[in-house]
């Protein structure tokens, strides 16, 4: 027998009352060991300690002083395991210990399994000795208003104390919103987190993609009834479907805040068709520099319809202004110097030829082709 096993011998409080006869044996629980300040921790080997309950029989009322001479049991599952609370129910077994293998082949200990669903409520099955006997939960909070998961044929479904689940479905059923006689067996996952319903009138739930705090929907063939938060479409010359029309294969994601974080890499998105987004204020900030292209890039919507006013090229439109200005001041000049068949100087033309050439002067101040210019964004560029 493995030194962190037990008999049901082992305690003078239980001894002789517990006996396997071929049945079920389920027992009360009184302490549950969750990390390394419980007391017995070391004692009951570190690590493998954690999970580990104290018990007593149903119908033994134990003294909080005597919990520490209670006979214990280890968790039989760690990969699914919902660690009960002090007065839950759980089912006992005796198993083989971890010296099975190489230092006694019979070598057992006591492992506890399923919790009993006392109130079938996922959130709380505890049950107290004496009715006015007051529950201590610890640190855990009760919540009356957390209700299980009404079942869908063929379900699976797991569920936490909190109004969080996984459920696998895909049959038809009468509070099934998302399975039809159309798509009757095509799988869909509901992983929702936060659900909750004040309706005293029903003891099981339904998930509700608006409702709950949290939600992903991956789905094969399914229509998801979810309310966007915006439905403005005016950048698509045609606007997608609508997030409560579309019926096929999706994942949808639903939350107060979605945030993506790549703490080491890229965060990348690639779609076959469109990528849209739509929100109060859109905001792109980068260090180095922001790059778009495609065949066409419309800024605004007018510019998506009619393709009216493309955008000038800036280098282009500098050596435009450039040829033009050129050719203004040569007509100052000439204005300037301009006489009469007497050779006299017209003082009109002159007057205007000088007022010209100042002002083609600043505006040319503006214009430097290649290089830094009033005119050009340093920071935006198009084809």
């Amino acid at each position: 027998m493995s030194k962190y096993s037990t008999n049901f011998g082992d305690s003078d409080l239980d001894r002789g009352q517990i006996r396997f006869l071929n049945k079920t044996v389920t027992v009360r629980v009184y302490d549950v060991i969750l990390n390394s300040k419980h007391p017995e921790y070391e004692k009951m080997g570190k690590e493998l300690s954690i999970g580990v309950i104290r018990y007593a029989p149903l119908d033994r009322k134990v003294d909080k002083n005597q919990i520490n001479k209670l006979p214990f049991a280890f968790p039989s599952n760690n990969s699914t395991n919902l660690l009960p609370l002090v007065n839950e129910i759980v089912i006992l077994d005796i198993l083989p210990s971890e010296k099975a293998g190489d230092v006694d082949r019979n070598a057992t200990k006591l492992y506890y399994s399923s919790i009993v669903s006392i109130w079938n409520n996922n959130n709380n099955n505890q049950l107290v000795n004496e009715p006015e006997e007051k529950v201590d939960t610890g640190k855990f909070i009760e919540n009356n208003e957390v209700k299980p998961l009404s079942p869908f044929p063929g379900d699976l479904i797991l569920q936490g104390r909190y109004g969080h689940s996984i459920r696998m479905g895909g049959t038809v059923s009468d509070f099934n919103t998302l399975s039809n006689e159309s798509n009757n067996g095509k799988p869909f996952t509901i992983i929702s987190n936060g659900a909750t319903d004040t309706n005293q009138e029903i003891s099981h739930i339904v998930e509700n993609i608006n409702e709950d705090s949290t939600s992903i929907y991956l789905l094969s063939n399914h229509l998801v009834p979810l309310t966007q938060a915006r439905e403005k479409t005016k950048a698509w010359k045609k606007a997608p479907t609508k997030a409560d029309e579309y019926e096929g294969s999706q994942v949808v994601v639903n939350g107060g805040r979605l945030y993506f974080n790549s703490k080491e890499e890229s965060t990348l998105f690639s779609s076959k068709e469109a990528f849209g987004v739509t929100s109060k204020t859109i905001n792109l900030d980068a260090e180095d520099y922001i790059a778009l292209d495609a065949k066409k890039i419309y800024l605004g919507e007018k510019a998506l319809r009619e393709e009216f006013e493309p955008v000038i090229k800036g280098e282009s439109m500098e050596g435009f202004l450039n040829t033009l200005l050129d050719n203004l001041q040569r007509l100052a000049e000439d204005l300037q110097n301009h006489i009469t068949l007497n050779k006299d100087v017209i003082p009109l033309f002159q007057t205007r030829g000088k007022l010209l050439e100042a002002s083609i002067k600043t505006l040319k101040g503006q214009i430097n082709p290649g290089g830094k210019s009033d005119l050009k964004s340093e920071k935006v560029y198009t084809e």
